[in-house]
């Protein structure tokens, strides 16, 4: 796991927070290879104790998804997509697999599947 530190002083709005001291950024990459042999790397990132967000590097794309609610399992949402696509994307991770899905139409619980079955090595 490797730390970064990054100064909210620079992104502060007011001069009241310019002494807020330093957040601690934590991040880790995974590496998963999906059902037919389809490959993406996800960093995990961490600010602080505040929700993580996923970035995802697949198909030749970066694309930054924050943690959103689910039922079971660990889930990250986007509005917006690949380039071409409809919509945002999910990933979706449950019991040591995951998948990728872009939301279809008007509704973010429509769903079209893009990558399913992904594990990180050793799962």
């Amino acid at each position: 796991m490797k730390r970064l530190t990054l100064a909210l002083a620079a992104l502060t709005l007011g001069a009241a927070h310019a002494a807020t001291p330093p957040v601690q950024v934590t991040y880790r990459v995974f590496h998963y290879t999906c059902d037919a042999g389809k490959k993406l790397s996800v960093y995990y990132v961490q600010f602080g104790q505040d929700p993580m967000f996923a970035m995802l590097d697949w198909n030749g794309q970066r694309h930054g998804l924050a943690q959103a609610i689910s039922a079971s399992g660990a889930r990250y949402a986007s509005l917006s997509g690949p380039a071409g696509a409809r919509g945002g994307l999910q990933w979706w991770e449950h019991q040591g697999a995951a998948e990728l899905s872009t939301f279809t139409g008007n509704s973010t619980t429509t769903t079209k599947t893009l990558l399913t079955g992904c594990k990180t090595p050793g799962r």
